[in-house]
């Protein structure tokens, strides 16, 4: 499983995001590079729906 690494930002990138977070009232999250979402068949989003009720968590789909 490959996941998304937060990214590597200069003291004044993260300024500039807290204050952009501050001014929108959000919480935002900067990842060095996202694998693209993949496309799933109906049968593959209810498989995906099961194991998020099973363990409570939310499942994010990336092509591999």
């Amino acid at each position: 499983m490959i996941c998304p690494a937060p990214a590597k930002l200069s003291n004044a990138q993260i300024e500039e995001i807290m204050s952009l977070e501050k001014k929108l009232g959000l919480i935002l999250v900067a990842y060095e590079h996202v694998p693209k979402i993949a496309r799933l068949t109906s049968e593959e989003i209810e498989n995906v729906k099961k194991i998020e009720r099973e363990t409570g968590k939310i499942m994010l789909a990336y092509e591999a």
